[in-house]
């Protein structure tokens, strides 16, 4: 037994090929470093990008007040100057192709027929013989268009229809389109 080596010296000195691992272990840790290098980058090229806000102009939108009604104009639509959208002619002009989301509520002290009208005479609302009104829609308006509204009753003149509180509110629901300012 003299001529016998021990097992561990039979591995290390056996012919036949060798695993070099200090190649592989110099092949690992390039590899991290370079993905190392690799996720900093990205890090600090997304930290330092500039901020480039979007170009999309102002949220279109409106709130518009009707109180009162008159034999001329039927009921009058009045809007603060905050608005990024105005009232022109008794109704609300529309500067930007999309969808909006429009909705009409007010109390009225008598029964009345209420029409919400936008392009050429078409109905958006069409209400009869009501004493309030609280409805939601959603449209597709384009440049050009106007919103206006029409208030009759059968029995009384414009001038007695007393109004308590009632509000328009049109928001561009699709901004980035077509847009005039």
């Amino acid at each position: 037994m003299d001529g016998v080596q021990a097992l561990d010296e039979n591995v290390r000195n056996a012919p036949g090929r060798r695993f070099p691992t200090h190649r592989l272990l110099l092949v690992a840790a390039v590899v991290q470093g370079l993905g190392l290098l690799l996720c900093l980058t990205y890090i600090c090229l997304h930290f330092y990008a500039p901020q480039v806000p979007p170009q999309y102009p102002p949220i279109q939108r409106i709130k518009a007040q009707f109180t009162s009604c008159d034999s001329d104009r039927g009921c009058l639509l009045t809007s603060s100057s905050e608005e990024t959208m105005t009232v022109q002619d008794n109704s609300v002009p529309i500067k930007c192709d999309g969808f909006y989301l429009i909705s009409i509520k007010g109390y009225f002290y008598q029964e009345i027929d209420l029409n919400l009208y936008y392009r050429n005479l078409e109905v958006l609302f069409s209400l009869s013989k009501v004493t309030f009104v609280n409805s939601v829609t959603v449209a597709y308006l384009g440049y050009k268009d106007k919103v206006y509204l029409n208030v009759t009753t059968h029995n009384i003149s414009y001038e007695d229809i007393q109004v308590n509180g009632g509000e328009l509110i049109l928001i561009h629901q699709t901004p980035g389109g077509y847009c005039v300012e």
